[in-house]
């Protein structure tokens, strides 16, 4: 599970040009837009969730397998349960919040900035909801595959379990980044490009 999911919603489109955007552009390409961010976070939810519900059965069943020792895989499923069931309340949310194809084009835009702010707060948040959540599971996977290996395991090596863990916050730190980089180059931009497009559609002609 790697949440940068404004990588891949942009990742095939134009970079957002932000508030010197062209008005007719923007007006002509918004529909395909509109829709492209909805299946694409249809997408980003469903593949989140499956992937968290999939990890947490294997997991689960590690840890059964270890035992009396395995207890705190009771932990891990829960946390990744957790990101999971956020996944799905936020498709639950959006599916309530669906505006109609027939709806007006500023109802659409309306919409679209609604769920563009929430997706930057979340983004922003990343850290706090997902990252760290996550984080935490992986060490306790790391502690009790310590605790249950041989003393001449590699698993029990102190300093094959430092290099590891830095490993891990590498890549989630790494993670990280590129969340703040998809808020920065793509999501403030893109806000800024309908905006415009509002402030268009509602000034006096």
């Amino acid at each position: 599970m790697n949440w940068s999911e404004w990588e891949f919603i942009w990742r095939r489109q134009e970079p957002p040009a932000g508030p010197g955007a062209d008005i007719e552009k923007l007006r002509q390409m918004f529909e395909a837009s509109h829709r492209r961010l909805a299946r694409a976070l249809l997408v980003r939810d469903l593949s989140e969730a499956s992937a968290g519900v999939c990890a947490a059965t294997f997991l689960g069943a590690f840890g059964l397998h270890m035992g009396r020792s395995g207890w705190p895989f009771i932990i891990v499923v829960a946390l990744i349960l957790g990101v999971s069931a956020f996944f799905i309340l936020e498709r639950i949310r959006a599916r309530r919040r669906r505006v109609d194809p027939s709806a007006r084009i500023l109802d659409k835009i309306e919409a679209d900035l609604g769920e563009l702010h929430r997706q930057r707060r979340l983004i922003e948040n990343v850290a706090i909801w997902y990252i760290a959540p996550l984080f935490l599971a992986e060490l306790i996977v790391l502690a009790a595959i310590s605790a249950h290996a041989k003393p001449w395991e590699l698993q029990r090596n102190p300093w094959f379990m430092a290099a590891f863990i830095l490993f891990l916050l590498a890549v989630n730190f790494w993670a990280l980044r590129i969340n703040q980089r998809a808020v920065r180059k793509t999501l403030t931009p893109r806000i800024a490009e309908l905006e415009k497009l509002r402030d268009d559609l509602l000034s006096p002609k």
